[in-house]
C-alpha cells in the first residue's frame, strides 16, 4: 500500500501539480485538458493582459496575431503553436486558457508551462 501511496506523490510531483498548488491563491478551478490549461485567476483585465503579452516576450516567442478587444493572442515558441484566451468573468476575475499544439498535435505540458508562468508572474 505504501508503494502504491509514493508511485501517485510521485506522479503528482513529476507531473507539475505542485506549482499549480504553490499558485492557488490565485488560481480557482485550475485543469488541465488534452490540448489546454485553463483556470480562473483573480486580476483584472489589463493587468492579466500585459502580464500574458510580457511572458510570451520572455519566452522569446514569435507573436503571429493579437486582438485585444477579443483578448486573444497568438505566437509561437520553438515549434509550438500556442494560443492565449482571456474571458472576463467579473470586474476583477478572468477566465485563462493557454493552448498548446506542435505539428497539429496537442502539447499540455507546453501550454501548463505557459499558464503557470503567467500566473506566477502575476
Amino acid at each position: 500500500m505504501k508503494n502504491i501511496s509514493f508511485f501517485i506523490v510521485g506522479v503528482l510531483l513529476l507531473s507539475g501539480c505542485v506549482p499549480a498548488l504553490i499558485a492557488a491563491g490565485l488560481v480557482t478551478g485550475y485543469s488541465l485538458s488534452n490540448a489546454s490549461a485553463m483556470g480562473n485567476v483573480k486580476s483584472e483585465y489589463r493587468v492579466l493582459w500585459d502580464v500574458c503579452s510580457d511572458v510570451l516576450e520572455d519566452m522569446e516567442a514569435e507573436v503571429l496575431l493579437v486582438r485585444e478587444s477579443q483578448g486573444m493572442i497568438k505566437a509561437r515558441i520553438s515549434d509550438h503553436n500556442i494560443t492565449v484566451k482571456i474571458n472576463t468573468i467579473s470586474s476583477d476575475s478572468q477566465r485563462l486558457k493557454v493552448s498548446a499544439r506542435r505539428n497539429f498535435l496537442p502539447k499540455p505540458q507546453m501550454a501548463q508551462k505557459v499558464f503557470l508562468k503567467i500566473v506566477e508572474d502575476l
